[in-house]
């Protein structure tokens, strides 16, 4: 073989491993270089999950994710991974898939127990889930991140679940019950590594997720005092609680008397948004009258501030990344087809501006998430991390509102889009 030809040869092959590396970099930098914050993940009617860039390209990492209700995708706090449950003929999967390397890794199958509500540790070493029971009722399960031991069932309820992960991510913070008049709720805390759950308050009310103090040493929940049997819905009164982790030292934040009460606290303080469900009051669909959205310092130092207009009834709500906004869906029913429309709102708590943003109407898995909207915060973003963007799930389709400007366009087909980012800086040693 000559030089030249065997120069020539060293060349093309140089040429191609820069080929191959120029785009292996160009994949990295579309998450870390570009910024992964600006990335969607959509979920489409296909069971494909699809990542979406804010050029419109987008790339298909799955196609047998489940589209059903309530099982939706959960983001880790790294932006590199994604919890996702898939069906097939064997059953129904937990699978933790690795959005950069590909790498797919299944955390849980049961054909009997399905999977249900994922929700990542704030470590990202571990996801909580539920699942519906052969039985009846539901399970709350812990499984390794890794996929180094099978999942643990840490208990079961005939009624509702709910849950929250403290600060560091080694305790679960549990709801059981108290969606319902005829049972009681319960308050409990898990350890990891423990056998069962630690009960510390029987009072819990009508609510559903619970809430942790950044600090991570106290609990926010919604009490209940007694009620006589059988119970009127006349009788309720929601009162929001901040209490040591033990339970004591409880500090009435705010009431509302004869409604279900949905609370979220800021990302990054003792801030708590919360609105109400009037159940002597129902609206068109029967459920209620919801209440506007009202501002409460989490550690009992000031009263509570209402940050919506006094008229409008605010169904969910969203903190942006930095706490200083809140977007808010309002409700309204059509009185001959009774199909529901959701407009956005995005209010400033700097100096309480409200801009209205735009009305449509659900896709079926977004208004199944508006209904657990306070749980599944603890899931998935639907503001980008940089808190530029808002997105939604409408009937024809997923939206990005630009919060700049105001523009909307639209991002792609799905039934259901949420933001990929990093919260918190990378797990080491996760694939």
């Amino acid at each position: 073989m000559s030089t030249r030809r065997a120069l020539w040869m060293l060349i093309g092959v140089l040429s191609f491993m820069i080929t191959v590396m120029v785009g292996t970099l160009g994949t990295l930098m579309m998450f870390y270089g570009q910024g992964v914050s600006q990335q969607l993940l959509v979920l489409d009617e296909s069971s494909r999950l699809r990542l979406v860039g804010m050029d419109g390209m987008e790339r298909i990492l799955v196609d047998d994710a489940s589209n059903d209700l309530l099982r939706y995708p959960a983001t880790a706090p790294d932006g590199r991974h994604v919890a996702y449950i898939s069906r097939d003929d064997s059953g129904v999967a937990l699978n933790r898939l690795n959005l950069v390397s590909g790498k797919l890794t299944e955390l849980y199958r049961s054909a009997e127990n399905p999977p249900l509500y994922l929700s990542w540790s704030p470590d990202g070493r571990n996801i909580s889930f539920l699942s519906n029971l052969r039985t009846g009722g539901l399970g709350m399960h812990i499984v390794p991140a890794d996929g180094s031991h099978d999942a643990t069932l840490i208990g079961t309820s005939s009624n509702l679940f709910y849950f929250a992960w403290n600060p560091v991510g080694d305790t679960l913070l549990l709801h059981e019950g108290g969606a319902t008049l005829s049972e009681g709720g319960q308050m409990a805390l898990y350890y990891l590594g423990h056998t069962q759950p630690l009960s510390i308050l029987s009072d819990s009310g009508l609510f559903q997720a619970p809430a942790w103090s950044t600090d991570g040493t106290h609990l926010f929940y919604v009490a209940q005092p007694i009620l006589e049997r059988p119970a009127a819905s006349t009788a309720i009164k929601s009162i929001l609680t901040r209490v040591a982790v033990d339970g004591s030292a409880p500090i009435e934040l705010a009431r509302a008397e004869r409604a279900v009460m949905f609370f979220s606290r800021a990302p990054n303080q003792d801030l708590l948004a919360y609105t109400t469900l009037n159940l002597a009051q129902p609206n068109a669909l029967g459920i209620g009258d919801f209440g506007p959205l009202r501002i409460v310092d989490g550690n009992g130092e000031q009263g509570t501030i209402t940050v919506s207009r006094a008229d409008e009834r605010v169904a969910a709500f969203f903190w942006s990344p930095d706490g200083q906004r809140l977007a808010y869906l309002t409700m309204s029913v059509a009185s001959l087809t009774n199909k529901v429309r959701y407009t956005w709102h995005v209010v400033d708590l700097n100096n309480g501006d409200i801009r209205d943003l735009v009305s449509f109407e659900p896709s079926e898995a977004f208004a199944g998430m508006v209904k657990f909207f306070d749980a599944y915060a603890m899931s998935f973003s639907l503001w980008s991390p940089n808190g530029q963007q808002l997105t939604y799930s409408s009937a024809d389709g997923v939206y990005v509102i630009d919060m700049n400007d105001g523009s909307i366009r639209r991002a792609a087909d799905g039934v259901l889009g949420l933001w990929v980012g990093r919260s918190r800086d990378p797990v080491l040693g996760q694939s």
